[in-house]
C-alpha cells in the first residue's frame, strides 16, 4: 500500500526544546494542500527536513518523499503538526483507494473494522521528530484530527491506522490518542513486520 502508516516510536534521548507554553498548549494541525497560503508555504519548506531517527527509519517514510507522492495523488492529504507556529511533525490523511485495499486485506473481518470504505480514512506517513517525542504531542495531534478529517472528507466516520505491533510506544500514544484496538492486523510492509490495525470515530 505504499508508504508506511504508522507512527514512529521514541528516539533515543535527544536535547529537549524549550517548552515554555505548556507541552501541548499550542498544538495545531496544519493542512499543506492549500497552496499559495504564506503559512502553509512556509511550512510546506520547512517539513522535508523532519527527519525521525535512524532506528525508526523502517518504520515510517520521512516527508521528503512522502509529501511529493501526496502532492500526486488528489486521494492523499499532506498535513504538519505544529506546535508554536513551528512543524515538529508529519502525516497524510488517504481516502478513497487505499482504504477499500485495506478492507481486502482483512477479508471478512473488514465489515467490523472498516465498515463502509468509503466512510472511512487512513492516517499515514505520521511521525514526530526525535526531540518532541515523549512529550504528549503525538496523542495531541491524534485526538485533534475531527475538524482536518472533516475537511478532507466530509462524510467520514472513522479514522483507521496500521502500526507495527513492534511499536509499542507509538501504539500507546494512537491509544491515548482515542484510537482503539480492533483485534486484527495486516502484513503492508516486510520491513515493518505486522501491522496492528487500529480504529477511531470521528466526533
Amino acid at each position: 500500500m505504499g508508504d508506511e502508516p504508522g507512527a514512529a516510536g521514541p528516539a533515543p534521548a535527544a536535547p529537549r526544546p524549550a517548552d515554555p507554553g505548556g507541552l501541548v498548549g499550542d498544538i495545531r494541525l496544519l493542512r499543506l494542500d492549500a497552496r499559495g497560503d504564506p503559512e502553509v508555504e512556509r511550512v510546506r519548506a520547512a517539513v522535508p527536513r523532519l527527519r525521525v531517527a535512524p532506528g525508526q527509519r523502517r518504520l515510517v517514510t520521512e516527508a521528503v518523499e512522502t509529501l511529493p507522492r501526496a502532492d500526486a495523488d488528489p486521494d492523499r492529504f499532506p498535513f504538519a503538526v505544529l506546535r508554536a507556529h513551528e512543524p515538529v511533525g508529519f502525516g497524510i490523511i488517504e481516502r478513497g483507494g487505499a482504504v477499500s485495499r485495506l478492507a481486502l486485506l482483512l477479508g471478512a473481518a473488514s465489515g467490523g473494522v472498516v465498515g463502509d470504505p468509503r466512510a472511512a480514512v487512513l492516517l499515514r506517513a505520521f511521525y514526530l521528530v526525535p526531540e518532541w517525542q515523549n512529550r504528549r504531542i503525538g496523542r495531541t495531534a491524534c485526538a485533534r484530527l475531527d475538524d482536518l478529517v472533516r475537511g478532507v472528507h466530509p462524510g467520514a466516520r472513522a479514522v483507521l491506522v496500521a502500526v507495527s505491533e513492534a511499536n509499542r510506544p507509538a501504539v500507546r500514544a494512537y491509544l491515548a490518542g482515542g484510537f482503539a484496538a480492533t483485534g486484527h492486523r495486516v502484513l503492508l510492509s516486510a520491513t515493518a513486520g505486522p501491522q496492528a490495525v487500529l480504529r477511531r470515530p470521528l466526533r
